[in-house]
């Protein structure tokens, strides 16, 4: 029964009618949220801001970290070379922060975090990208340690002879020193597609080799064999054990149909390695993967059709048990047609023994239609907040101009064999229209629409709030991009006892 249709007291209707009359007659007097439709109130996130300055037509590709000492937050994209802005007052205004680079602009592919204490007070922030000078397609790694101000820059943070493609950043801040921190890369080359580590002890300033995960595990480099896409690096925050992830096919159809990078095949396997925390000073910092690779998941077990897990990408997360020394549980999200051919859904399992076997993974989106590039943060135990792109068609394209909005999700019992979700729209308008290309560099061949480029990212602030970035294209065809940040306070916090009041707040104010 509508609570309009319930018996009322006399009080109750005249206020009622009250309230609809000044409505009516006086809109500008009512709050924001009581002009919205009902269906709508639930649905708009705290704000929005637009990052990226008008002048970016071609911006792509976010990454946000924030600082959670303060609240600072930092968003890194790609526009022709690596740009970062921060945040002083929680997302509402940003104010860009060049990384002047002798060498000149990079390729872009950026990530940004936060580490450890630096003698000024402030933290210090970490972006990574794929260069062009002085080597070609190898990763430098840039920190400041005063907000952005100045930067310094490590031109050979990771190398690797077959070039880098897709470099991925994590970082296991100090509580003492930034010069302490443990910061890592990972990525696939363009030969072999190996999946490859290397780590830091201080802080960025030196890396050591390239560790080749897959050569240390047998079974997962037989199933990876020449083609897998690298799908993130985290680090368990207390005990600073680390965690990669990449999804492949099998060897035949790698072998037959897709060697060398390529994604002509349907990637149906999801794969995790583990390492102790790097061992090594400078040079010689490296990390230990030998023979602790296990399969998430394989989409094609017990199905009649080719699932496909390249709606890329698989991404990783990992809760904060609270207590120095134990280890949290390791979440992994990947879009992927399990439920029916054509139904491309979010798709949610976790581990609570560091990666080694995993619950079956459960449907995360309650909505039908086209879902890709998801991403998580997780938060306390159990605690793990999602961001994607979604369109109500099941077969998106230019030709449909199918409308994408940006979707917020979290749960609270991740850990249970049944977790449950929530679910919002974190964008109130159209995102993008049209097709979405997931096939990397080769939707050049395609001719399919690669506007968004392939990522988005999401960050969880010191209130427990989810911060979220992506690539807004509005609601025009082939349109001009810009980067879009969005702090979303509507779900319960993310980190257990946290101040809700300082979500979206940063040192600054609001």
């Amino acid at each position: 029964m509508s609570p309009l249709s319930c018996p009322h007291t006399l009080r109750m209707r005249m206020l009622i009618a009250v309230v609809f009359a000044v409505w009516i007659l006086s809109p500008h007097l009512m709050p924001n949220s009581l002009l919205l439709p009902q269906a709508f109130t639930q649905n708009i996130p705290n704000f929005t801001k637009q990052v990226s300055s008008s002048g970016q037509t071609n911006a792509t590709e976010p990454s946000v970290a924030v600082d959670r000492s303060d609240g600072t937050v930092y968003v890194a994209w790609q526009a022709s070379g690596t740009h970062v802005a921060r945040s002083d007052d929680g997302g509402r205004t940003f104010v860009e922060t060049p990384i002047a680079n002798l060498f000149g602009s990079d390729v872009g592919d950026v990530d940004v975090r936060v580490g450890g204490p630096t003698p000024s007070g402030t933290h210090r922030v970490y972006v990574s990208s794929i260069e062009e000078l002085p080597l070609v397609l190898q990763t430098h790694v840039a920190y400041s340690d005063d907000r952005g101000a100045n930067w310094t820059i490590n031109d050979l943070a990771a190398v690797n002879p077959s070039f880098i493609d897709r470099p991925w950043l994590a970082v296991f801040p100090s509580k003492t020193s930034a010069n302490q921190d443990q910061v890592y890369i990972s990525y696939h080359d363009f030969s072999a597609s190996q999946i490859n580590v290397a780590a830091s002890n201080d802080g960025g300033q030196t890396f050591g080799p390239s560790v080749d995960v897959l050569a240390q595990n047998g079974i997962a480099q037989t199933q990876s064999f020449c083609n897998t896409i690298p799908s993130d690096i985290e680090v368990d925050p207390e005990t600073g054990e680390v965690y990669v992830q990449w999804i492949t096919a099998d060897p035949v159809a790698n072998t037959t149909q897709g060697c060398n990078i390529s994604q002509i095949e349907n990637f149906h396997q999801v794969w995790v390695a583990h390492s102790p925390p790097a061992t090594g000073v400078g040079p010689l910092a490296t990390t230990s993967w030998v023979n602790d690779a296990h399969l998430v998941f394989d989409g094609n077990i017990g199905r009649t059709w080719q699932t496909n897990t390249d709606r890329i990408f698989a991404t990783l997360g990992v809760d904060d048990s609270r207590v120095s020394g134990v280890p949290g549980n390791v979440y992994s999200v990947f879009p992927d047609n399990l439920s029916a051919p054509g139904n491309n859904d979010i798709w949610f399992t976790h581990s609570s023994n560091k990666g080694q076997s995993w619950a079956p993974p459960v449907k995360v989106n309650h909505d039908t239609g086209t879902h890709y590039f998801p991403w998580i943060a997780a938060g306390s135990t159990g605690r793990v907040d999602f961001i994607w792109l979604t369109t109500p068609d099941l077969t998106s394209s230019d030709a449909a101009l199918s409308p994408w909005t940006v979707t917020f999700a979290q749960t609270t019992n991740g850990t249970s064999a049944t977790p449950k979700f929530s679910q919002t729209s974190a964008s109130s308008n159209v995102m993008h229209v049209g097709g979405i290309c997931t096939n990397g560099i080769f939707c050049t061949v395609t001719g399919g629409n690669r506007d968004l480029a392939d990522s988005i990212s999401i960050a969880i602030d010191r209130g427990g709030s989810a911060a979220l970035v992506w690539t807004d294209q509005g609601n025009v065809l082939h349109g001009p991009t810009h980067i879009t940040y969005a702090c979303v306070n509507k779900q319960q916090s993310a980190i257990v006892g946290a101040n809700q009041g300082q979500s979206c707040k940063g040192p600054a104010g609001p």
